[in-house]
């Protein structure tokens, strides 16, 4: 079922990967980058947008990594990105043409409750990790190993 709008709790998802996770000590910028580039292409591929939500001190959106159809939202200081996402869902016409990426219990039960889908954080990863590669065997012949030209699409 092809969602209307997928919402992803962003530390939540990033501490799921471990090399990433590391990254948050020392450049947590460069971690955020990394985890919206990873999971840009099957997001665009579940839902017709995406947004995931960071805890903040500054309320807005990233614009440097903001495109099309993915937005990245910081929370206001006084509201966790919990509190925003269950925001967001409750005020959606729609609930459950919404996925909420999140392995948080209560969040998920809050936004259950309320009409949107959930995936843990987890099994969207494995769905990322099952993404690249699929793009990569693609281009790549069989038997070869990838290149560096094989991670990159047929128009650029």
């Amino acid at each position: 079922m092809p969602y209307e709008w997928l919402i992803i709790d962003g530390y939540n998802l990033l501490h799921q990967v471990v090399e990433l996770a590391q990254m948050l000590g020392t450049d947590i910028q460069g971690a955020r980058h990394r985890l919206v580039r990873m999971v840009e292409e099957t997001a665009h591929g579940m839902a017709r947008q995406t947004t995931i939500v960071f805890d903040g001190r500054e309320a807005g959106s990233d614009t440097a990594l903001t495109s099309k159809h993915l937005e990245v939202f910081f929370s206001p200081g006084n509201l966790s990105a919990d509190t925003v996402i269950e925001r967001l869902v409750c005020k959606f016409e729609n609930p459950e043409r919404i996925l909420v990426v999140t392995s948080d219990h209560a969040e998920h039960d809050t936004v259950s409750s309320a009409g949107a889908h959930t995936m843990s954080s987890e099994e969207f990863i494995a769905k990322c990790e099952a993404t690249a590669k699929k793009t990569v065997s693609k281009r790549t012949p069989p038997g070869k190993e990838p290149k560096l030209g094989d991670l990159f699409p047929d128009n650029y």
